[in-house]
């Protein structure tokens, strides 16, 4: 037992560690959930589409131009300006979105390159502050140029006058679009702010068990550590053990700690979730604990002090977060990072942690994935302590 209180001794004398990386990250992990929670609360409940503020400069004239203009005028909210001065100004204090210029000959060159298959005129186009505004609406008044191109050439005899009004209509065209939902889904944010803090607290899991327990590692790899231990009246089994299970408890803590902290914070969205899925959860949570374990187990046989266990510590848990999608979600990376992401412990528990969340009642298939996903993280642990063992056996030779 004294190997055991002195293990928790080495780690409770550097409570930095345990401030910074376990107590401070594990907050930051709770205000991303909950941030992440109160935008999917106030996500809107249909889709509005955005009315840019155009102005339309009109140097041309014609039947043409003239429809492109009364059609901006009804799609979007259109700004009344005389002259370039205004213009000017109206762009400098934010009052228009996007300015269309259409120049002199437009309508013709429109009609002319439409009938004898050349490239369409470009619609001229500045943008106010708010760019991406102005570029969708420039990209629309550009989409209505193409439908008049079209109609010209469909309608070879037509005028100006009837080509921009079928480009008109055909611009007034919409697809009928209905929302789809699972009546036994519930609501699909319902536990996104919980998700995304199970997911991101395997970065406070990670940096705070690798440097504390490495540190407690390497203090007793000391010879001078390993002497005194040799002279006492125990077995270095017995030893061994005493320290492995000093060092577990403070792994078991941080899983401990993440855990309450996000059961009790997001106890709202959690008050629906199944009993079992909690259950299995804490286990997945537990999977990911047991990596950094053996992590330190790792790095303290090849030698790592203090200051390489903070950075292995730090930077290890932000790449591992980030290959299981806490950061960013992994449908938005390339397949590339998909791929290697395979090869990270917390892919597979972010994976168990989507699906326990997700799932309002498991059936064969979510355990038989759940089981999985935590089997394999496990795995990642034994691999690495393995790994750990072949290194210290290969330094004592």
């Amino acid at each position: 037992m004294s190997t055991f209180r002195s293990a928790l001794r080495v780690a409770w004398r550097h409570p930095v560690y345990l401030v910074s990386y376990l107590a401070i990250l594990s907050l930051m992990s709770v205000l991303v959930g909950r941030l992440v929670a109160d935008q999917a609360a106030a996500a809107p409940s249909s889709y509005e589409p955005v009315r840019a503020s155009v102005a339309v400069v009109d140097e041309d004239g014609s039947d043409l131009s003239r429809a492109l203009a009364s059609w901006a005028g009804g799609r979007f909210e259109l700004v009344e300006t005389n002259g370039a001065q205004e213009v000017q100004d109206a762009l400098a204090r934010s009052l228009v979105d996007c300015v269309l210029v259409l120049p002199q000959g437009f309508g013709q060159e429109l009609l002319d390159a439409a009938r004898t298959g050349d490239d369409l005129p470009n619609v001229q186009a500045t943008y106010g502050t708010d760019v991406q505004t102005g570029v969708l609406a420039a990209q629309e008044a550009s989409q209505w140029v193409s439908l008049a191109g079209s109609a010209a050439v469909l309608e070879p005899d037509a005028g100006a006058g009837v080509v921009g009004e079928l480009a008109t209509q055909a611009m007034g065209q919409r697809a009928d679009v209905a929302t789809l939902t699972n009546a036994d889904a519930g609501d699909a944010h319902t536990t996104a702010g919980a998700t995304t803090y199970f997911n991101f607290s395997a970065y406070p899991i990670m940096s705070s068990v690798v440097v504390t327990v490495g540190l407690v590692l390497s203090v007793f790899s000391e010879s001078e550590v390993r002497r005194r231990q040799g002279c006492a009246p125990v077995s270095p089994a017995r030893l061994d053990a005493s320290l492995l299970g000093g060092c577990l408890v403070l792994a078991l803590g941080a899983w401990a700690w993440t855990s309450v902290l996000g059961l009790a914070v997001f106890a709202d969205e959690l008050s629906d979730v199944p009993a079992a899925n909690l259950a299995l959860l804490l286990v997945a949570q537990l999977a990911i604990s047991l990596t950094p374990l053996s992590l330190a187990f790792m790095l303290s046989r090849l030698g790592l002090r203090e200051q390489g266990l903070n950075a292995a510590g730090n930077i290890g848990g932000m790449v591992l977060t980030f290959l299981g999608g806490a950061w960013v979600p992994l449908s938005l990376m390339g397949e590339e990072v998909r791929t290697v992401a395979h090869f990270v412990p917390t892919y597979w528990v972010s994976d168990a942690v989507t699906t326990l969340l997700g799932a309002s009642a498991l059936t064969a298939s979510d355990l038989a994935r759940v089981g999985t996903d935590i089997g394999v993280a496990t795995l990642f642990a034994v691999a690495i302590a393995a790994l750990g063992l072949a290194l210290s056996r290969a330094r004592r030779a």
